[in-house]
């Protein structure tokens, strides 16, 4: 490589390590609340926290990685325009191409990275996240009886006269099974002992007691009786539906399936058609957004940084404000659902083509 490609890309890393942390923090903190909340109730270790972050990185990256390049390419270009080294260099017989071709080959490798992260690493991180977040908040770490007051766990509905809260013994125990396999089986005992396995269900050991259910003709029913009988009931619910995945969740070549699919809705094909083609053009963002702050970066003189960072905020809002319309657009439908996401990119693409001309006539 040579010397000035790594001059120039050394004095790029810098910033932009400095701006994808920040971009990758805010967005993570508006889920660490809720993650440490969830962990504190059910009493997860903390380090459930950090694999569910892990699991959410390709999905904030590929909101982040576009924003950090921009944002640093335009600090770069500003210091060294301020500095007066982009004149110098070009005084010297530098192009403007060989100037800028090293960070046309960040935002390449970045586009082929965002190209992978959108398309899958993205949804099964997401999908991996969403499991793991259900799972935690359906665990039970902690269950407090009341003395006759009825409670529902998973399957079962339970009944206790009495309940010693130190030990768990129990007193008058009954429990009648409202769903699953051996629907409307009742179980009554005088004496018994309750146990929490932690995330998992509860253990009742229950002593001289019977069980009934009832047959398919409502005149008999079985009966049986029992010394001593244990019991596991596990808190989660056989008869509960399964969880919908939400649209982050699939792939993009799941995504183009559903959307070709006659049996699902109208609207949600719109919006698996969108989400396909919004992921597509984000891959590309690090390109449009490259040409954009190319010229806006070398023609910076005077407090460059700051005027940089104020240019790149604008370009971000511009940028990402024309791909919320074309989101809009592409999920009300009409000739252009699947092209609708990619006017954000040809605004970039005009405004860029603008700026070079403006820039090359001085």
């Amino acid at each position: 490589m040579p010397v000035l490609s790594r001059y120039l890309l050394g004095v790029y890393f810098s910033p932009f390590a400095l701006c994808l942390s920040s971009f990758l923090a805010v967005l993570l903190m508006n889920y660490f609340l809720r993650l440490f909340n969830v962990a504190v109730t059910k009493g997860i270790a903390v380090s459930w926290i950090f694999l569910c972050f892990a699991k959410l990185a390709p999905y904030f990256l590929s909101l982040a990685l576009p924003m950090a390049f921009l944002v640093a390419l335009l600090l770069t270009l500003g210091q060294l325009s301020e500095s007066g080294e982009v004149m110098a260099l070009r005084a010297s017989g530098y192009s403007f191409k060989e100037l800028l071709k090293p960070y046309f080959a960040v935002a390449l490798c970045l586009s082929a990275a965002l190209f992978f992260v959108n398309h899958w690493a993205s949804p099964w991180g997401f999908h991996a996240f969403r499991e793991s977040y259900a799972d935690a908040v359906a665990q039970v770490s902690r269950l407090d009886f009341e003395p006759r007051s009825l409670t529902r766990l998973g399957d079962w509905e339970f009944f206790s006269d009495e309940v010693d809260p130190d030990d768990g013994r129990l007193r008058g125990v009954r429990l009648v099974k409202r769903q699953g396999g051996y629907r409307r089986l009742r179980i009554a005992a005088p004496s018994g002992q309750a146990l929490l396995i932690r995330r998992k269900g509860l253990r009742l050991d229950l002593n001289d007691g019977q069980l009934a259910w009832p047959n398919d003709d409502p005149q008999s029913h079985t009966t049986a009786a029992f010394r001593r009988s244990e019991l596991f009931i596990p808190f989660s619910d056989s008869g509960r539906a399964l969880r919908e995945p939400e649209i982050q969740e699939y792939t993009t070549v799941e995504l183009r399936t559903r959307a070709g699919d006659p049996a699902v809705p109208a609207q949600r094909r719109r919006e698996y058609s969108t989400e396909a083609a919004l992921r597509g053009a984000g891959a590309f963002a690090p390109l449009a957004l490259f040409l954009v702050a190319c010229p806006l970066g070398l023609s910076l003189e005077r407090r460059a940084k700051a005027v940089g960072f104020a240019l790149s905020l604008g370009v971000l809002f511009g940028y990402y404000g024309l791909l919320a319309v074309g989101m809009g657009l592409g999920r009300r439908g009409g000739d252009f659902t699947a092209y609708a996401p990619w006017l954000a990119n040809l605004g970039a693409l005009a405004a860029a083509g603008a700026l070079w001309r403006r820039m090359l006539s001085r």
